[in-house]
């Protein structure tokens, strides 16, 4: 299944296009800051980039001037209105970027993706026949992100989160299957992300698996008083990062 990162500011029209997106590709949110997008794109290597330039302020062509400069070979949809349009016509010239105007339809949207990736409707719907489950990877360490999802993207569909706080908003967007949290975190930790979740009537059900740095008996007894559905010690073993995750996924594990 083809990989999109999509950048906006996390509005309604963001929301939208991420659910119908989320129907053919493997959709990944990333918020418009190029310290952030050149995380992303770095981790997820998506086939194409959609920005939505509505909501995003003055930062819009500075950050498609850093997607030409960085990221030639990435395709890139700007979804924008008639109105905004011309502000973005200098990058309209070359075969990086395409456009498409809102208001606009479901269809207009997969149609345009499936263009400029050069598949067809069919590949897209094949890739669904079985939905594979949604794991959120929320840590503050890039190379944890891209460590752990490179070991876990062959067998389920993977997002990411670089803190608390960006959790909260991946979670609705995403819905997550299970939630693997570093403990350990700066600003919003762990703990106050869990609680957070478990506060949220329609993300509570959600097992949550702490990643745990620190290998002593008093870290792991505050982890476990949290009540997760787990933990793991990092860095991960590919055999046990699986091991648990299949376990919880099936309803096996217990504490």
């Amino acid at each position: 299944m083809k990989k999109i990162v999509l950048i906006g500011t996390l509005n309604e029209i963001v929301r939208s296009l991420n659910e119908c997106l989320m129907e053919e590709f493997r959709v990944q949110l990333c918020a418009p800051q190029p310290e952030h997008i050149q995380g992303m794109v770095k981790i997820v290597k998506p086939d194409m980039i959609v920005f939505c330039g509505i909501g995003t302020g003055d930062s819009d062509t500075a950050i498609l001037s850093r997607l030409q400069e960085m990221y030639s070979e990435i395709p890139v949809l700007i979804i924008t209105t008639s109105e905004e349009w011309r502000k973005y016509s200098g990058f309209l010239d070359g075969r990086q970027f395409e456009k498409l105007f809102r208001p606009m339809t479901k269809n207009d949207l997969l149609n345009k993706c499936y263009q400029m990736l050069h598949i067809k409707k069919l590949e897209c719907r094949h890739g669904l026949s079985a939905r594979r489950k949604r794991l959120l990877l929320v840590d503050d360490s890039p190379l944890t992100l891209r460590n752990m999802k490179s070991i876990l993207e062959e067998k389920y569909d993977v997002f990411l989160a670089t803190s608390g706080e960006q959790a909260l908003k991946v979670i609705p967007q995403n819905k997550p299957d299970l939630i693997l949290l570093d403990y350990e975190m700066p600003g919003m930790n762990g703990k106050a992300t869990f609680e957070a979740i478990l506060e949220d009537e329609s993300a509570r059900d959600i097992p949550v698996v702490f990643l745990t740095s620190i290998a002593d008996k008093r870290q792991i007894y505050a982890v476990l008083k949290s009540y997760p559905a787990g933990y793991i010690l990092k860095p991960p073993d590919k055999e046990k990062l699986l091991s648990v995750i299949e376990d919880v996924l099936m309803g096996r594990k217990e504490f």
